[in-house]
């Protein structure tokens, strides 16, 4: 069992603004609650070691700079969540654990979960947009638990806070840039004007599929050489130049279609969120801080997909991407400002979509708080059911990772299917 040794409230080192802060509508519709990564250090020779007064004193100083961290989720007079400044504080925790690296299972699970991220139930409130815990473990290493409220930031917001308290902590200022906390380009026109079908988005009348009992989590590492070739086979023949993500979603994807044995009539989609801070014009600052994203899908016959070669998945999955330019995240925002109150954001997709999230261009491992970056990085939770996480492998061995998390009695076909997929052309 883990040892609690303090719980406290982290607040700003300095005197920060205060006040609401208006969130667009990607916040209105973001899952609710808390998601976030542990990462893990490997002990080294340095007598401050993972030094709580460094750790908490930096942490301090970064709220400086990202101070509605600080503050806690209210909700407005006309029903939109907003951000009350008020530097309360972000919720930490200080731990002992008498296991080891390698008695711990580093995949996403309720056990990662309850080891490492503090409870909303400890923190004694269900408002807070961040909570931390460091817990030291009995071989020397230490556990750095992440937990951030999905209503006010994305991953990419959140790495970029992680990287800049780890910069503070090692004494490196000089790369830190200052967020941009400005949503006014992300606010809907009057009159809204619709221009797309934002289906993704639509509300569904049917009962949500319920969260299978038995899904089950599986971590697959693709060698930098595996991808190179999948992404020749996904290139072949065409002038559209596939990315990476691309091609491996495309893989994830047919190969989940096969395994489903679903009706080959049955409409399948594949649903992943774009990030929209190029993609904007003007383009919104590399460090803006907020829910900057816009859900996509692709959605086409099982049948298609399956009997389809690669190259026309990755490259019905490659337009889908292209197509969030300016005026269809505009039409996004207007949709969600005609729509918001009918919205509920669905966790548990039907048997027939999948969703596909990647973080291999967030800086996973960017995280050195002057004892060397983190080992490993992984997710504490898994959310829902089919769902595949793409992040890039640690180092600079150009790999990739993938969590995928589905049901166990497709599992077993998924890992057949992909294994056998990916060695063709190899």
């Amino acid at each position: 069992m883990v040892e609690v040794l303090e719980s406290c409230f982290v607040v700003p080192s300095d005197e920060t603004p205060k006040g609401r802060l208006w969130l667009s509508n990607f916040n209105q519709v973001a899952p609710r609650g808390f998601s976030g990564h542990v990462n893990f250090y490997n002990k080294t020779e340095a007598t401050s070691f993972f030094s709580i007064e460094v750790v908490k004193a930096s942490l301090a100083k970064a709220l400086v700079l990202y101070y509605p961290l600080a503050g806690r989720c209210i909700v407005g007079s006309d029903g939109r969540i907003e951000l009350d400044c008020n530097a309360e504080g972000c919720f930490f925790v200080r731990a002992q654990l008498e296991r080891t690296f390698d008695g711990i299972n580093f995949q996403p699970s309720q056990e990662l979960e309850e080891l490492f991220i503090p409870s909303v139930q400890m923190a004694g409130s269900p408002f807070l947009l961040l909570m931390i815990q460091v817990t030291y473990l009995k071989c020397g290493g230490v556990v750095l638990g992440f937990a951030s409220n999905h209503v006010f930031a994305d991953g990419q917001s959140m790495f970029q806070f992680i990287r800049t308290w780890a910069s503070i902590a090692r004494g490196d200022l000089s790369s830190i840039v200052p967020p941009s906390f400005d949503q006014t380009q992300l606010r809907a026109r009057s009159p809204p004007i619709v221009k797309f079908d934002h289906s993704v988005y639509k509300p569904n009348a049917s009962r949500p599929t319920p969260t299978p009992t038995d899904s089950t989590t599986t971590k697959l590492r693709l060698l930098k050489e595996q991808v190179n070739s999948l992404k020749r086979r996904c290139n072949r023949g065409k002038v559209t130049n596939i990315s990476t993500f691309c091609s491996v979603a495309s893989l994830v994807w047919k190969c989940y279609c096969y395994a489903q044995n679903l009706s080959s009539d049955t409409a399948a989609r594949l649903i992943f969120p774009v990030d929209i801070r190029s993609r904007l014009q003007p383009q919104l600052p590399k460090t803006h801080f907020s829910n900057a994203i816009v859900q996509k899908s692709v959605q086409s016959k099982v049948s298609k997909i399956t009997s389809s070669p690669l190259q026309d998945v990755a490259e019905s999955i490659q337009t889908a991407v292209k197509s969030v330019n300016d005026e269809y995240v505009r039409s996004c925002i207007d949709y969600l400002e005609i729509t918001r109150n009918e919205f509920v954001y669905r966790k548990v997709p039907p048997e027939s979509h999948l969703r596909v999230n990647s973080i291999s261009g967030m800086p996973l491992y960017d995280s050195d708080f002057g004892w060397g970056p983190p080992q490993d990085v992984s997710r504490w939770r898994a959310p829902g059911n089919r769902v595949v996480f793409i992040s890039n492998e640690p180092g600079e061995s150009g790999g990739i990772e993938l969590v995928v998390i589905i049901d166990s009695a497709t599992m077993h076909r998924f890992l057949k299917m992909f294994l056998e997929e990916l060695n063709v052309g190899n």
